[in-house]
């Protein structure tokens, strides 16, 4: 159960996912961001953070509605073209045609919103802790703890400044990458099958996927 719940809180607090190790693709790096905007991106994150947990707390609230409202807060401010890539990594995405690559943004994202939105149900109270963001390189980091009656849940947020505003792109649990783990199966998958076969395991209901990083959690 508390796996889910972080599950949930991952994507509903605002990002996702990969960092560190992980090669972004050079026509897509995100920009520059002045170290005086830190206080900016703590704030955004902070507010929709908020919003969200107020939504989760609203128990009279009908689900299919509460989703809606959820996706509706947080998607402007995620990148899932960008972070669609990353989770493929550049030297996989060029096995992709362009209509292939169309479609992987599309199935990739729809998993995911589908995956994590279904989560809505098993929020159970837990608490938020934020932490001074600092600037990494050109790139602006928010950490933040999930307080469960375990140890804390550490996530690093991670934003870039887009022509839009700032967006989120990336997401660190205790360390560990999302999308760093998405690219090791995705390139295992086609490391050994083809790219067709990497669309048709994306197009199969969550529960019978053979990707685990996105197989839903019971």
């Amino acid at each position: 159960m508390q796996k889910n719940v972080i599950d949930y809180l991952i994507i509903a607090f605002t990002g996702i996912l990969l960092v560190a190790a992980c090669p972004a693709l050079a026509e897509d790096a995100p920009a520059a961001a002045p170290a005086t905007d830190v206080p900016a991106v703590e704030q955004l994150l902070k507010t929709k953070t908020e919003a969200v947990l107020e939504l989760l707390r609203n128990k009279a609230l009908d689900e299919a509605v509460k989703k809606d409202r959820i996706m509706g807060l947080i998607e402007p401010i995620i990148d899932f073209p960008l972070m669609s890539k990353l989770t493929l990594g550049k030297a996989n995405w060029g096995k992709l045609s362009p209509a292939q690559q169309t479609e992987f943004v599309e199935l990739f994202v729809d998993r995911l919103k589908r995956s994590y939105l279904d989560k809505t149900t098993v929020y159970n109270g837990e608490k938020v802790a934020y932490r001074p963001g600092v600037q990494k390189g050109n790139k602006v980091n928010v950490p933040v703890d999930i307080i469960t009656n375990d140890k804390p849940i550490e996530l690093l947020y991670k934003f870039y400044a887009s022509d839009t505003g700032w967006k989120a792109y990336d997401l660190e649990i205790n360390g560990v990458s999302l999308i760093k783990s998405y690219q090791a199966q995705f390139t295992e998958l086609l490391r050994t099958g083809s790219p067709e076969e990497l669309l048709a395991e994306l197009k199969k209901p969550v529960a019978e996927t053979a990707i685990p990083g996105v197989r839903s959690e019971k």
